[in-house]
């Protein structure tokens, strides 16, 4: 049964409210009371009349619940706990009024009819207030309220909503633990595997993520998700963020936090409502992660029914959001370094080797000139390896150097009015006798027209060098090693291609880093330091340009393509 909605017998400004008994002809004028299951008041029992100027009165939460039906009376302080079921719960039974949990509330009020009484602390019921379940939490008493007989009529309940308390201990609670669960993991999935596991099943989600978003292509990218088993994973999707509508898109990329009770209702969604019921999202918290003014990620959390979500909710995904972030980027940080840390002990290891290999002739031809008895002939052969030798070794020492002063920005560079065109033919007489000594077949794609560049003759030479012989040093002999230079749209570029091994799959982001090399190869026994591509890709930087690394145009080998700003025609022409 519902009531129509009336207003309260008591004004809730008064300072105090009179005696229900001096109010009744007032009440019995302004409201159908007869129209309830107790009838018109001026039959109601004494006691029912006495106890409800007391509820009325009181500034506590208070429900008066009179008998069999527990017919509901209540005073302002306990409106909240009615959400919209208030007014017409006035007057209403309670099995109408409290229909979701009559299950619970039932058999206590049955106690309580019987002479007991019932109490509890921070005791936990799912209610509607809103049309929806919410989760609440309330210390309270029941007690028994005698009739005009004295026997039972009716059930006093007595309230504080601690609701807020106890999320609020739950909150600190579950904090603490996602820092110990998140403390001991070195892998960005195990961590957000682990965040989204806690807070969904915290939350009591359906489905939970965390997405990084690409803004170049507005596609968000899910590596990891969770779900409570009733909705399918996102795990391993890329979405674009544009599909969940313009509105949506607008609000995460602007930093805000996106809760939507109802994506079929929502104006936000409801234009998306097939593309979010596809997925099975019925309601959704979003929570951006903004970086330097960028969205970089996006937690969400996806329940497959409406749910209306509270502020503590919303608070509570937007802290572990940034955890996530944080832990991640701690864990990727630290990936780094250890990866770093790695390549450092393998480059001293390497340059070791490589120090120690022109030592051994060094060495031998030194003991010789030292016996004083050589041939004319041994002496200008053991002069001559301790010359070659002692060049290389300066050679390897110089790069050191040179790289050094370069990424410690003490190179200045002397910028002059070039032609890409001659800074490449620079580079392949350099490279020639490498490229002659171990048969490769070279093959220069010229550009018809200049190829104007504003840089530093010798820096630039340097960065075509150093990829011609990497390239001479990672193709086989009798391998094809191509050179082609062209430019459009502002910039002029050199590619070099070969046709080798190629670079790994796992080695190609980090391949322009320090101390970064392939793994050697009885047919590239001279080695080198790892040092070329990394000097290449500082010079190309303080040029302005670029330099990236990918497969060659069969699918093998390495093309590596420098592309570099094309001289202002102020500046062609002085």
């Amino acid at each position: 049964m519902r009531r129509p909605s009336m207003p309260w017998p008591f004004d809730p400004q008064q300072e105090r409210a009179p005696a229900l008994g001096a109010a009744m002809p007032a009440l019995t004028r302004a409201y159908d009371w007869s129209a309830t299951p107790l009838g018109p008041p001026d039959g109601w029992p004494r006691a029912l009349t006495c106890t409800l100027a007391t509820v009325l009165a009181c500034r506590v939460p208070m429900i008066l619940a009179w008998g069999p039906g527990h017919i509901h009376f209540y005073n302002d302080a306990a409106i909240p706990v009615f959400g919209a079921k208030h007014p017409a719960a006035l007057g209403a039974p309670g099995e109408l009024v409290w229909a979701e949990i009559w299950h619970i509330v039932e058999p206590l009020w049955r106690d309580v009819m019987a002479g007991g009484t019932v109490g509890g602390s921070d005791f936990h019921v799912a209610i509607e207030r809103w049309g929806a379940p919410e989760d609440r939490s309330f210390d309270f008493s029941y007690s028994p309220v005698l009739d005009d007989d004295g026997g039972v009529g009716g059930v006093l309940v007595t309230f504080v909503d601690t609701t807020d308390t106890v999320m609020a201990r739950q909150r600190l609670a579950f904090r603490l633990a996602l820092a110990d669960a998140l403390r001991g993991l070195d892998d960005a999935d195990a961590v957000i595997g682990c965040a989204t596991r806690m807070l969904g099943t915290h939350l009591g989600a359906d489905r939970m993520g965390f997405g990084e978003y690409d803004e170049a292509t507005d596609i968000v990218h899910i590596g990891r998700d969770w779900t409570s088993g009733e909705a399918v994973s996102l795990a391993g999707a890329s979405l674009p963020l544009a599909a969940f509508g313009a509105d949506v898109k607008a609000l995460l990329l602007a930093g805000g936090t996106l809760r939507v009770d109802d994506a079929a209702a929502d104006p936000r969604t409801a234009a998306q409502a097939q593309a979010y019921a596809a997925i099975g999202v019925g309601a959704v918290l979003a929570v951006p992660l903004v970086r330097e003014r960028r969205c970089v990620a996006i937690l969400y959390v996806h329940a497959r029914r409406p749910r209306r979500w509270t502020d503590a909710e919303s608070a509570m995904a937007e802290d572990v959001a940034g955890r996530i972030w944080d832990a991640v980027q701690r864990v990727r940080a630290e990936e780094a370094l250890r990866a770093a840390d790695r390549r450092k002990d393998e480059f001293l290891a390497m340059l070791a080797h490589e120090l120690r290999n022109p030592l051994a002739p060094i060495t031998t031809a030194a003991e010789l000139l030292q016996r004083g008895s050589a041939e004319p002939a041994q002496v200008t052969r053991a002069s001559g390896v301790i010359v070659r030798q002692a060049a290389h070794m300066k050679a390897l020492v110089d790069d050191l150097l040179d790289v050094s002063r370069v990424t410690r920005g003490q190179v200045v560079l002397q910028h002059e009015e070039l032609d890409l065109r001659d800074v490449a033919t620079m580079a392949l007489e350099q490279n020639a006798p490498a490229l002659t000594r171990r048969g490769h077949v070279l093959t220069v794609v010229p550009a018809p027209h200049p190829l104007p560049v504003y840089g530093d003759r010798v820096r630039l030479v340097q960065v075509l060098s150093n990829l011609l012989n990497n390239a001479a040093r990672y193709t086989p002999e009798g391998g094809r090693i191509t050179l082609a230079l062209g430019g459009a749209d502002g910039h002029v570029e050199a590619a070099v291609e070969d046709n080798g091994p190629g670079i790994p799959a796992d080695l190609l982001p980090h391949v322009f880093d320090l101390f970064v090399q392939g793994a050697r190869s009885p047919d590239r026994a001279q080695g080198g330091l790892g040092l070329g591509l990394a000097l290449a890709r500082t010079l190309v930087a303080l040029h302005g340009g670029t330099i990236a690394a990918g497969p060659g145009a069969e699918g093998r080998g390495t093309r590596i393509v420098v592309r570099l700003p094309r001289a202002a025609p102020a500046a062609q022409t002085g």
